[in-house]
């Protein structure tokens, strides 16, 4: 059975989700302890749904695990300035899937936040939308320098729509740069080969 948190999608013309009532709902519980990050947090969400929507075909429930995936693969970070992550991320996913009787997408949702750091292509298993949010999170972490050919156009519409937010990058440059400075011999660790 859907749950009613799914709600609906608003879409503008040209595709671009300009309202995921899901994806905002998991995000408002940390709302408080993302602090002066939350908007530009909320905005890295968004553009991660459109690319990775960009870069895939229709199917059950794309967006709903899309939603899912986006709040909740870097919340821990910005909520406790720690680099390794990923454990942590897939954590509050599997209490979330639980909690909304979801539980045959944990493995699907852990391999999306495992491999979003990725430098190379996954194959394995889920590799759709694995890949979709790989892709999508690059796109976003090189400042669209990288866009797995998605049109110009397309780009230019959702960063405007979600733009980048200074406090966002004010928040995530510096605790990136203190980690690793702090961890010489890991300083990365939620990146994958």
């Amino acid at each position: 059975m859907e749950p009613a948190t799914f709600g609906k999608i608003s879409e503008t013309r040209t595709g671009v989700v300009h309202d995921l009532p899901l994806l905002d709902e998991i995000l408002d519980p940390y709302r408080e302890g993302l602090g002066m990050g939350y908007w530009g947090y909320r905005a890295h969400c968004y553009r991660m749904v459109n690319w990775a929507r960009f870069v895939t075909r229709p199917e059950p429930y794309r967006e709903e695990k899309l939603a899912i995936m986006t709040v909740l693969h870097d919340v821990p970070f910005f909520l406790t300035q720690d680099l390794d992550y990923l454990p942590a991320a897939c954590d509050l996913a599997t209490d979330y899937l639980a909690s909304i009787d979801r539980v045959e997408w944990t493995e699907e949702i852990h391999l999306m936040i495992n491999n979003h750091h990725k430098m190379r292509t996954y194959h394995g298993p889920y590799a759709t939308l694995v890949e979709a949010c790989r892709k999508a999170d690059w796109i976003d972490v090189t400042f669209t320098k990288v866009r797995f050919g998605i049109p110009r156009r397309f780009v230019v519409e959702v960063r405007a729509t979600f733009p980048m937010n200074e406090a966002y990058k004010a928040v995530a440059m510096p605790a990136i740069a203190k980690y690793a400075a702090g961890h010489l011999s890991r300083p990365l660790p939620m990146m994958r080969w």
